[in-house]
């Protein structure tokens, strides 16, 4: 509709996206980054293999998420109709009576 432009399974892809993926990709990166001043802020009994290991996926992640953009796009009726019809708003569609 005009007013819904997702599906539900894309919906709650985005909005796990959005709460889950980025937040905790950003978090671990944080964590990975100031890993010589983990004493200085108080964190203690963590290592730095499993905030590694959990960041490396999350980013594994985010890529495998890009590359099914890049690959959803190519999926029209040419291989760039949809970059088109995203970048212009507008879509040619099939009539059904060719059909």
């Amino acid at each position: 509709t005009q007013l819904s432009k997702l599906n539900p399974l894309q919906r709650m892809a985005y909005l796990s996206l959005k709460i889950i993926l980025i937040p905790a990709l950003v978090l671990t990166g944080m964590l990975y980054e100031s890993y010589n001043h983990w004493d200085e802020i108080g964190i203690t009994g963590l290592s730095l293999g499993p905030v590694a290991i959990v960041h490396t996926l999350l980013g594994f992640l985010m890529i495998a998420f890009m590359f099914g953009h890049i690959y959803l796009t190519t999926t029209g009726h040419t291989p760039l109709s949809n970059l088109k019809a995203m970048v212009t708003g507008w879509e040619e569609l099939e009539d059904d009576d060719e059909r």
